[in-house]
C-alpha cells in the first residue's frame, strides 16, 4: 500500500509528465534535465534534452525520442518501426538496458531530442553509436555493477570540474 508521501510525489509526477506533454503540443520545444541513467552512455543523468515535436511517422530508427507512459517520461532510442499505416509505432530501447520497451504509439510520442546539453556544450546525438559507446553499452546492459562504478566515476569528474570552475573565477 502506498503511503501518502507516496501517493502525493506519484500524483506530482504525474502532473509534471502532463506539463510536459501540454508544452510540447502547444510550443513545439521543451527542455527537461534527465535524471535516470537507461541512456547511458549517450545521455547522462544531470544532462539537458532539448525535445522537438515530431510526428511518428516522421521518427526514423537510431533517433531518440521522447515518450509519455504510466505517468512517466522516458527518452529512448527507436530500434525499429512498424509500418501500419492504421497504427503506427516505434520500438524503443535504452541505450544501457538489455531489452525492448512495448511499442510506442503515435499518442504516446512526445518529440524527438533534438541535442543534449552536456558537459558545458550542446550535442546533436548521433543515430549510430561508436565502438567505445558500444562496449560500453555491452557492459552496462549486463551488470549493474559496470554502471554504478561508471557513474561514480562520472559524478567525481563533474565535481572536480565544478571545483576547477569555481577556483578559475
Amino acid at each position: 500500500m502506498a503511503t501518502l508521501s507516496q501517493a502525493a510525489q506519484e500524483s506530482e509526477q504525474i502532473a509534471k509528465c502532463r506539463l510536459a506533454e501540454t508544452i510540447l503540443r502547444r510550443f513545439g520545444m521543451l527542455r527537461l534535465k534527465v535524471t535516470g541513467c537507461s541512456m547511458l552512455p549517450s545521455i547522462w543523468p544531470g544532462d539537458i534534452l532539448l525535445i522537438h515535436r515530431q510526428d511518428i511517422r516522421q521518427v526514423i530508427p537510431g533517433t531518440i525520442v521522447l515518450f509519455s507512459r504510466e505517468g512517466k517520461l522516458i527518452a529512448h532510442r527507436v530500434i525499429c518501426k512498424a509500418d501500419d499505416s492504421d497504427n503506427p509505432c516505434v520500438v524503443t530501447r535504452g541505450d544501457s538496458l538489455p531489452s525492448p520497451d512495448s511499442p510506442v504509439t503515435a499518442s504516446e510520442l512526445l518529440g524527438k531530442i533534438a541535442s543534449v546539453f552536456h558537459s558545458g556544450e550542446w550535442i546533436e546525438p548521433r543515430v549510430r553509436l561508436g565502438l567505445g559507446a558500444r562496449l560500453m553499452v555491452a557492459l552496462l546492459s549486463h551488470c549493474s555493477l559496470g554502471t554504478r562504478v561508471l557513474l561514480r566515476l562520472y559524478a567525481t569528474r563533474q565535481c572536480q570540474e565544478n571545483q576547477e570552475a569555481l577556483v578559475a573565477r
